[in-house]
Protein backbone atom coordinates (compact mmCIF):
# COMPACT_ATOMS: atom_id res chain seq x y z
CA UNK A 1 0.00 0.00 0.00
CA UNK A 2 1.56 3.45 -1.13
CA UNK A 3 0.31 6.50 0.76
CA UNK A 4 -0.74 9.43 -1.18
CA UNK A 5 -0.88 7.56 -4.01
CA UNK A 6 -4.03 5.94 -6.09
CA UNK A 7 -4.36 2.35 -4.78
CA UNK A 8 -6.13 0.21 -7.15
CA UNK A 9 -8.79 -2.69 -5.85
CA UNK A 10 -10.49 -4.83 -8.70
CA UNK A 11 -13.04 -7.23 -7.22
CA UNK A 12 -14.20 -9.98 -9.97
CA UNK A 13 -17.23 -12.16 -9.34
CA UNK A 14 -19.76 -13.70 -11.54
CA UNK A 15 -21.97 -11.01 -12.15
CA UNK A 16 -19.80 -7.83 -12.34
CA UNK A 17 -16.47 -6.41 -11.74
CA UNK A 18 -15.93 -4.02 -9.58
CA UNK A 19 -13.16 -1.39 -9.49
CA UNK A 20 -12.43 1.28 -6.76
CA UNK A 21 -9.30 3.82 -6.64
CA UNK A 22 -8.38 4.80 -3.39
CA UNK A 23 -5.55 6.98 -2.08
CA UNK A 24 -4.77 6.80 1.76
CA UNK A 25 -3.12 9.12 4.19
CA UNK A 26 -0.47 7.83 7.06
CA UNK A 27 -2.91 7.17 9.48
CA UNK A 28 -4.90 4.69 7.12
CA UNK A 29 -7.75 6.91 6.32
CA UNK A 30 -8.58 6.58 2.63
CA UNK A 31 -10.38 9.14 0.00
CA UNK A 32 -11.95 7.89 -2.84
CA UNK A 33 -10.89 9.12 -6.32
CA UNK A 34 -13.18 6.78 -8.67
CA UNK A 35 -15.94 3.71 -8.19
CA UNK A 36 -16.40 1.93 -11.83
CA UNK A 37 -18.54 -1.20 -11.86
CA UNK A 38 -19.12 -3.30 -15.00
CA UNK A 39 -21.01 -6.48 -16.12
CA UNK A 40 -18.84 -9.57 -16.03
CA UNK A 41 -18.32 -11.97 -18.38
CA UNK A 42 -15.54 -14.90 -18.62
CA UNK A 43 -16.91 -16.62 -15.60
CA UNK A 44 -18.67 -18.91 -14.55
CA UNK A 45 -19.68 -21.07 -11.14
CA UNK A 46 -17.12 -18.34 -9.58
CA UNK A 47 -14.37 -19.86 -12.05
CA UNK A 48 -12.76 -18.20 -15.00
CA UNK A 49 -13.30 -19.68 -18.50
CA UNK A 50 -12.58 -17.35 -20.77
CA UNK A 51 -9.51 -15.37 -20.44
CA UNK A 52 -9.61 -13.30 -23.50
CA UNK A 53 -13.17 -12.40 -22.71
CA UNK A 54 -12.37 -11.13 -19.05
CA UNK A 55 -9.05 -9.84 -20.09
CA UNK A 56 -10.20 -7.34 -22.55
CA UNK A 57 -13.21 -6.08 -20.19
CA UNK A 58 -10.68 -5.18 -18.10
CA UNK A 59 -7.77 -3.82 -19.80
CA UNK A 60 -11.02 -2.06 -21.45
CA UNK A 61 -11.98 -0.75 -18.53
CA UNK A 62 -8.90 0.31 -16.95
CA UNK A 63 -7.58 2.98 -19.89
CA UNK A 64 -11.09 4.64 -19.46
CA UNK A 65 -10.16 4.89 -15.43
CA UNK A 66 -6.54 5.68 -16.22
CA UNK A 67 -7.75 7.97 -18.89
CA UNK A 68 -9.83 9.72 -16.16
CA UNK A 69 -7.88 9.91 -12.88
CA UNK A 70 -4.22 10.76 -15.50
CA UNK A 71 -2.44 7.84 -13.38
CA UNK A 72 -1.18 4.58 -15.33
CA UNK A 73 -1.52 1.52 -12.63
CA UNK A 74 0.78 -1.11 -12.52
CA UNK A 75 -0.51 -3.15 -9.40
CA UNK A 76 -3.41 -4.45 -7.70
CA UNK A 77 -4.93 -5.82 -5.12
CA UNK A 78 -7.74 -8.14 -6.28
CA UNK A 79 -10.66 -9.40 -4.60
CA UNK A 80 -12.10 -13.09 -5.29
CA UNK A 81 -15.95 -14.59 -4.06
CA UNK A 82 -14.41 -18.25 -5.07
CA UNK A 83 -16.23 -21.43 -5.11
CA UNK A 84 -13.34 -24.10 -3.99
CA UNK A 85 -11.71 -22.55 -0.40
CA UNK A 86 -9.63 -24.73 1.66
CA UNK A 87 -9.54 -23.89 5.35
CA UNK A 88 -7.56 -25.44 7.77
CA UNK A 89 -6.97 -24.57 11.29
CA UNK A 90 -3.95 -26.30 12.89
CA UNK A 91 -1.59 -25.76 16.18
CA UNK A 92 1.59 -26.16 16.54
CA UNK A 93 3.37 -26.20 19.46
CA UNK A 94 7.42 -25.32 21.64
CA UNK A 95 8.04 -27.16 25.04
CA UNK A 96 10.06 -23.84 25.91
CA UNK A 97 11.26 -25.10 29.87
CA UNK A 98 11.16 -21.91 31.90
CA UNK A 99 12.61 -19.76 29.30
CA UNK A 100 10.93 -16.23 27.73
CA UNK A 101 8.34 -16.74 24.64
CA UNK A 102 10.46 -15.13 21.48
CA UNK A 103 9.66 -14.42 17.96
CA UNK A 104 12.18 -16.82 17.15
CA UNK A 105 10.00 -19.56 19.12
CA UNK A 106 7.25 -18.10 17.18
CA UNK A 107 8.74 -17.90 13.51
CA UNK A 108 9.67 -21.49 13.80
CA UNK A 109 6.18 -22.79 14.77
CA UNK A 110 4.60 -20.93 11.96
CA UNK A 111 7.44 -21.69 9.26
CA UNK A 112 7.03 -25.24 10.67
CA UNK A 113 3.33 -25.69 10.23
CA UNK A 114 3.31 -23.71 6.57
CA UNK A 115 6.09 -26.10 4.95
CA UNK A 116 3.56 -29.60 7.04
CA UNK A 117 0.22 -27.72 5.07
CA UNK A 118 2.17 -26.63 1.24
CA UNK A 119 3.74 -29.98 1.37
CA UNK A 120 0.77 -32.13 1.83
CA UNK A 121 -1.53 -29.67 -0.54
CA UNK A 122 0.79 -29.18 -3.40
CA UNK A 123 -2.11 -28.48 -5.61
CA UNK A 124 -2.78 -25.35 -3.47
CA UNK A 125 -1.52 -21.90 -2.85
CA UNK A 126 -2.01 -19.93 0.59
CA UNK A 127 -4.28 -17.00 0.34
CA UNK A 128 -4.57 -16.18 3.75
CA UNK A 129 -3.02 -17.56 7.45
CA UNK A 130 -4.45 -15.85 10.24
CA UNK A 131 -2.51 -16.46 13.89
CA UNK A 132 -5.77 -17.58 15.18
CA UNK A 133 -5.07 -18.60 19.19
CA UNK A 134 -2.25 -18.39 21.43
CA UNK A 135 -1.85 -20.56 24.79
CA UNK A 136 0.64 -20.69 27.41
CA UNK A 137 1.12 -23.26 30.12
CA UNK A 138 -2.62 -24.02 29.34
CA UNK A 139 -3.88 -20.46 29.73
CA UNK A 140 -5.50 -18.49 26.55
CA UNK A 141 -3.70 -15.09 26.00
CA UNK A 142 -5.06 -11.91 24.02
CA UNK A 143 -2.04 -11.40 21.66
CA UNK A 144 1.60 -12.92 20.93
CA UNK A 145 2.83 -13.73 24.23
CA UNK A 146 6.30 -12.42 23.68
CA UNK A 147 8.95 -12.01 26.59
CA UNK A 148 6.30 -14.21 28.87
CA UNK A 149 7.67 -17.05 30.60
CA UNK A 150 6.24 -20.37 30.54
CA UNK A 151 7.00 -24.41 30.07
CA UNK A 152 4.70 -25.09 27.42
CA UNK A 153 3.40 -22.73 24.05
CA UNK A 154 0.59 -23.76 21.91
CA UNK A 155 -0.02 -21.37 18.84
CA UNK A 156 -3.10 -21.86 16.81
CA UNK A 157 -3.23 -21.09 12.36
CA UNK A 158 -5.63 -21.00 10.27
CA UNK A 159 -4.81 -21.21 6.69
CA UNK A 160 -6.95 -20.42 3.46
CA UNK A 161 -6.06 -22.24 0.01
CA UNK A 162 -7.76 -22.25 -2.74
CA UNK A 163 -6.05 -24.38 -6.27
CA UNK A 164 -3.03 -22.84 -7.83
CA UNK A 165 -4.46 -23.04 -11.39
CA UNK A 166 -7.13 -20.59 -10.13
CA UNK A 167 -4.52 -18.55 -9.24
CA UNK A 168 -2.82 -18.76 -12.38
CA UNK A 169 -5.83 -17.91 -14.31
CA UNK A 170 -6.53 -14.83 -12.47
CA UNK A 171 -2.91 -13.78 -13.03
CA UNK A 172 -3.34 -14.23 -16.50
CA UNK A 173 -5.97 -12.19 -16.56
CA UNK A 174 -4.54 -9.04 -14.74
CA UNK A 175 -0.80 -9.70 -16.79
CA UNK A 176 -2.70 -9.16 -20.18
CA UNK A 177 -4.05 -6.12 -18.57
CA UNK A 178 0.10 -5.34 -17.42
CA UNK A 179 -0.81 -5.39 -13.94
CA UNK A 180 1.12 -6.59 -10.87
CA UNK A 181 -1.08 -8.66 -8.70
CA UNK A 182 -0.40 -7.09 -4.84
CA UNK A 183 -2.43 -9.43 -2.80
CA UNK A 184 -5.62 -11.64 -3.73
CA UNK A 185 -7.87 -11.13 -0.99
CA UNK A 186 -10.89 -13.19 -0.50
CA UNK A 187 -14.16 -11.44 -0.45
CA UNK A 188 -15.81 -13.01 3.30
CA UNK A 189 -12.75 -11.60 4.95
CA UNK A 190 -12.95 -8.30 3.46
CA UNK A 191 -16.76 -7.92 3.66
CA UNK A 192 -17.01 -8.77 6.96
CA UNK A 193 -13.74 -7.51 8.63
CA UNK A 194 -15.14 -4.25 7.54
CA UNK A 195 -17.99 -4.79 9.82
CA UNK A 196 -16.00 -6.00 12.63
CA UNK A 197 -13.86 -2.89 12.70
CA UNK A 198 -17.00 -0.45 13.06
CA UNK A 199 -18.71 -2.46 15.78
CA UNK A 200 -14.97 -2.81 17.43
CA UNK A 201 -15.78 -5.59 18.40
CA UNK A 202 -12.74 -8.82 18.86
CA UNK A 203 -15.26 -11.36 19.90
CA UNK A 204 -16.36 -14.81 18.47
CA UNK A 205 -18.47 -13.73 15.68
CA UNK A 206 -20.55 -15.62 12.81
CA UNK A 207 -21.61 -14.25 9.30
CA UNK A 208 -24.31 -15.92 8.08
CA UNK A 209 -25.18 -14.55 4.17
CA UNK A 210 -28.76 -16.33 2.57
CA UNK A 211 -28.91 -16.37 -0.81
CA UNK A 212 -31.50 -18.01 -3.42
CA UNK A 213 -29.46 -20.26 -4.03
CA UNK A 214 -26.21 -20.23 -2.69
CA UNK A 215 -25.21 -19.76 1.03
CA UNK A 216 -22.25 -19.12 3.02
CA UNK A 217 -20.90 -18.91 6.59
CA UNK A 218 -17.91 -17.57 7.99
CA UNK A 219 -16.60 -17.15 11.56
CA UNK A 220 -13.67 -14.62 12.98
CA UNK A 221 -12.22 -15.16 16.61
CA UNK A 222 -10.22 -11.66 17.90
CA UNK A 223 -10.52 -10.14 14.45
CA UNK A 224 -9.14 -13.59 12.65
CA UNK A 225 -10.67 -15.38 10.11
CA UNK A 226 -10.71 -18.43 11.45
CA UNK A 227 -13.69 -20.58 9.29
CA UNK A 228 -15.62 -20.40 5.88
CA UNK A 229 -17.83 -22.81 4.02
CA UNK A 230 -20.13 -22.59 1.48
CA UNK A 231 -23.46 -24.40 0.63
CA UNK A 232 -25.01 -25.16 -2.53
CA UNK A 233 -28.63 -24.29 -0.97
CA UNK A 234 -30.60 -21.19 -0.23
CA UNK A 235 -33.93 -19.49 0.62
CA UNK A 236 -35.29 -21.51 -2.02
CA UNK A 237 -34.73 -24.45 -0.14
CA UNK A 238 -36.77 -23.11 2.81
CA UNK A 239 -39.47 -21.51 0.96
Amino acid sequence: MKFDYPNLFIEINEEKIIFLVVKYNEDLEFTVLDTTIIKSEGILNRKIIDINVLSKLIKDTLYTIEKKIDHIFKSASVVIDHNNINCINISGYKKISGSQVSKQDISYILNDIKKTIMDKEPNYSLIHLFNSAYTLDGENIENMPIGLYGDFYNHHLTFFLILKNDIKNLKQVLNNSHIHIEKVILKPFAQNINKLKKEHSNKSQFFINLNKKKSDISIFNNLSFIYHEKFNFGTDIII
